[in-house]
């Protein structure tokens, strides 16, 4: 990984927003198994098949890495939607530093978003684009979305807020519930026949 992506990443994640460092670890790791991948090919290409070899292999175990750092980001989202059940009480002594300092109700849940994911997915017949759903999502969560919901990204200004809360809930019904499918190709989101019962079943 190159060393100006490992500052930027470690001056942008802030000690108040683990999930978002989490989210840019995951995204970085991404990158840097892709260029691997990219090198090890070509090294296959011109022969030297050991390094080819080695290379891929590094690849592979760097991609499960990334996988265990989703799986924190999705604990991590529990906890937060933990936090967010609670008591005020529990909420003045939990909430001071990892957790953020903004009370209760500035931001919309993560888990509120799910279903207008579903929605929009279902409308579209059953997958569509990332950026696609999201603009489907933002005109159906238009009247829920909070102001604060709008602002950059802590961590990253170029992010909107509900942008990156909508990409963690399509995370969480992919790997902890099934609702969206898991091997979808890169770049599209897939409701699964799941998320479809559950949109029946919660009409």
């Amino acid at each position: 990984m190159k060393s100006g992506k490992l500052i930027q990443f470690s001056q942008g994640a802030s000690d108040d927003d683990v999930g978002a460092a989490l989210h840019l670890l995951r995204d970085a790791l991404a990158e840097e198994a892709q260029r691997i991948n990219d090198e090890g090919a070509k090294a296959m290409k011109a022969g030297d098949y050991p390094t080819a070899e080695g290379v891929l292999d590094f690849a592979k175990r760097l991609l499960a890495f990334r996988s265990r750092v989703e799986g924190l980001g999705k604990e991590w989202a529990e906890l937060e939607g933990l936090r967010d059940k609670s008591s005020e009480e529990v909420q003045q002594i939990v909430s001071k530093r990892f957790f953020g300092r903004r009370p209760s109700g500035d931001i919309t849940p993560q888990i509120e978003y799910c279903r207008y994911i579903l929605e929009v997915l279902v409308e579209m017949g059953g997958t569509g684009k990332t950026d696609d759903v999201l603009e489907g999502v933002s005109k159906k969560m238009r009247p829920v979305l909070k102001p604060k919901d709008h602002e950059p990204h802590k961590s990253d200004a170029k992010q909107i807020r509900w942008r990156n809360t909508a990409q963690w809930a399509r995370n969480l019904m992919v790997n902890e519930d099934g609702r969206m499918k898991k091997k979808s190709p890169r770049g599209v989101w897939e409701i699964s026949d799941a998320g479809r019962a559950w949109i029946k079943a919660n009409m």
